[in-house]
């Protein structure tokens, strides 16, 4: 399994969601690696659920220049776009897999199944 799914949202222009698959974070392997592949200059929003739940924490922004994170960019977003709510339940609705795998308490995996 990957351990974060990447979608380019349509409407947003240089916008990306990334899904996290593991409890594995995908912002401190981009960090490490030093290089974002999917985008040179941008916005990733990171979907943590797995990670996380779907606590305050669950949505992470960081701005994408030259393809690399910029570390002082990265924020906790409350107001998430309608659009990337949608491509987030549509994922897990779909990857009921990823959620059982998780380490998640049974409540959080059964909201973010049943969103």
């Amino acid at each position: 399994m990957e351990k974060y799914s990447v979608f380019e949202i349509d409407h947003m222009s240089n916008y990306f969601l990334v899904i996290a698959n593991t409890y594995e974070n995908p912002i401190n392997d981009l960090l490490c690696d030093n290089y974002v592949p999917f985008v040179e200059n941008g916005y990733v929003i990171f979907d943590l659920a797995i990670i996380n739940g779907i606590n305050f924490n669950r949505f992470i922004q960081v701005t994408v220049e030259n393809h690399r994170l910029q570390e002082k960019s990265i924020k906790v977003i409350s107001e998430v776009p309608s659009d990337i709510l949608e491509i987030s339940k549509k994922y897990f609705e779909t990857h009921r897999d990823v959620i059982q795998q998780s380490t998640l308490p049974s409540a959080t995996k059964y909201l973010l199944a049943h969103r």
